[in-house]
């Protein structure tokens, strides 16, 4: 039975895998369950075995998807530390590298970054999303807050606009990269982080009007 287990978890996993290279060379409208069972090397019967319909499949796909900016509920490292703001900025950086440089976490965030033009995700695919990135900034928030409090952030910032800048920033820097489809190792340039993360400091130099 646990062999059974086993290989049944590798057929999914080699479900999903190919679901993502086939959502990402067609798109998510042209790809069929019929397509995926192909590039997987399984019976279409094996593909409903794991997933009713594409919609399962897609809401499979973003679930696994570990989005690059939402640094998790656990706010202790960054109470502990005596600059919150330089932590977290090392924490974005980690995450967003790790995200493009890991093949199926990369086209799972494609999905994510070309859905506003594309419109191919479902609709409760999208409300998940929405939720993520939701929870995302709330914890950017805290962070900003955090700062805040320890007169770190800069004057006349609110926490929550912060917050909701940097997440937009960081959406920005990935989206420069969502259309490539290139094998070849991507690095992102984080520059727009750091300047940014600089710029929101308390000791940043003053901008003179």
């Amino acid at each position: 039975m646990r062999r059974n287990r086993a290989a049944t978890e590798i057929t999914r996993t080699r479900v999903l895998q190919a679901a993502l290279e086939a959502f990402a060379a067609s798109g998510v409208r042209a790809t069929t369950l019929e397509n995926v069972a192909r590039l997987a090397g399984v019976t279409r019967g094996a593909v409903y075995w794991h997933f009713e319909n594409k919609v399962a499949l897609v809401a499979a796909i973003i679930d696994q998807l570990r989005w690059p900016m939402d640094i998790g509920p656990d706010m202790v490292a960054y109470q502990a530390h005596p600059e919150p703001l330089q932590l977290l900025r090392e924490q974005m950086r980690r995450q967003m590298t790790r995200c493009m440089e890991d093949p199926d976490q990369w086209r799972a965030a494609q999905l994510v970054l070309r859905h506003p033009a594309q419109g191919e995700l479902p609709v409760g695919v999208v409300t998940r999303i929405g939720r993520t990135m939701g929870d995302t900034v709330a914890r950017l928030s805290r962070v900003m807050t955090l700062a805040c409090e320890r007169r770190q952030l800069k004057e006349g910032l609110r926490p929550a606009c912060v917050a909701r800048c940097l997440h937009s920033v960081g959406i920005a820097v990935l989206a420069e990269h969502a259309n490539q489809r290139e094998k070849r190792r991507r690095r992102a340039s984080l520059l727009c982080i750091d300047l940014f993360m600089a710029g929101a400091r308390s000791d940043a130099p003053a901008i003179q009007s």
